[in-house]
């Protein structure tokens, strides 16, 4: 059991003060009936929200609630943090009991996704924030890459495929109807001269992002032709 500890400890690059928190992070219920990682995973899971709710808060000040969100749902959730652990190598050295090891637990990326939150969880109650800050952002970073790129609105991802391809995006406004107070938009977006979107909303801006996505959609399927 050391030995396989050690090794996790070196994999996730922190080295326990108090050793109790490394070994019940790594210890499934399934193990005992004392201490378990079930209470380090509830701790951890509000710490990973945090750390990457504050990250992307300051990533981005000006963006609204329901955009953060997003982007942090996209980081925070099973898939990922599983990866995280596939990444770090560490999900054998859990310690299971014989039930467990029949099924086979530590390949399920349930599991694997709340030993990456009781790990977070022992670290920061063996350290505090910053080593536990560390430990999450470094192990989440692809996932974090990937959430920015995605972040990008519809009107700068084809506005960069227009640079990239030397072609000309060109937006025209085709009406605009309704009364003061509840507009109506609708554009069209010009591709290398061919209409490829049309799109309506309350606002100029919003009407030419769903143009955007329309024609990102289309470029993409034309693209895996």
């Amino acid at each position: 059991m050391a030995i396989r500890l050690d090794e996790a400890e070196k994999k996730i690059n922190y080295i326990f003060k108090n050793p109790s928190y490394l070994i019940r992070a790594f210890t499934h219920p399934s193990f005992l009936n004392g201490k378990n990682y079930q209470n380090l995973e509830f701790l951890g899971d509000s710490i990973v929200n945090f750390v990457i709710a504050e990250y992307f808060f300051n990533k981005y000040p000006s963006k609204d609630e329901g955009f953060l969100t997003r982007l942090r749902s996209s980081v925070v959730s099973e898939k990922p943090l599983s990866e995280a652990i596939d990444r770090l190598d560490v999900s054998d050295c859990m310690l299971v009991g014989e039930g467990g090891k029949k099924q086979n637990i530590t390949c399920l990326s349930s599991v694997k996704s709340d030993l990456f939150e009781s790990i977070a969880g022992a670290i920061y109650l063996d350290g505090g924030i910053e080593p536990a800050k560390k430990f999450v952002l470094e192990n989440l970073a692809e996932e974090l890459e990937n959430a920015k790129a995605d972040a990008k609105d519809a009107k700068s991802k084809l506005n960069e495929y227009g640079s990239k391809h030397g072609v000309e995006i060109e937006y025209k406004l085709l009406s605009e109807t309704g009364a003061d107070h509840n507009p109506q938009f609708v554009f069209e977006v010009v591709v290398d001269d061919k209409v490829m979107g049309k799109g309506t909303g309350g606002t100029k801006r919003e009407a030419q992002q769903n143009c955007a996505k329309i024609a990102l959609s289309k470029l993409s399927k034309q693209k895996k032709r």
